[in-house]
């Protein structure tokens, strides 16, 4: 089996997307760096190029990609490879990732600082 190069990190999300084949809405269920697993009733091909707008559990503004491509479909479940999205959007993405990683425990004031360990989480 081929080791990822990136965590899953599994989410409540949901997520709106948009192609040429297929247009719809479900959930995501984990979110990588390099793209997302989520499930739709709407049918998508392997292959197919999609936009996202991802809706976190985090309570900003949706993550917005406006190239990704289907790369598998089981049953109503879709993998998809992030291909294009902002600088802003990759590093809010590479950020949430990075502290869900850390410990989705990890204890947050509301302005949204971190409160880190003396354990060197520097």
């Amino acid at each position: 089996m081929e080791s990822r190069y990136s965590a899953r990190i599994p989410i409540e999300g949901s997520v709106v997307f948009a192609g040429e084949a297929v247009i719809g809405e479900g959930r995501v269920i984990d979110v990588s760096l390099p793209g997302c697993l989520m499930e739709s009733l709407e049918s998508a091909k392997p292959g197919d190029y999609v936009q996202l707008k991802l809706f976190l559990p985090d309570q900003r503004p949706a993550i917005s990609v406006p190239l990704a491509v289907v790369r598998w479909v089981e049953g109503n479940r879709v993998g998809v490879e992030f291909i294009r999205a902002s600088e802003d959007d990759q590093t809010r993405l590479t950020r949430f990732v990075q502290r869900r990683q850390r410990g989705a425990a990890a204890p947050q004031w509301e302005g949204g600082v971190e409160i880190l360990s003396a354990a060197g989480d520097y």
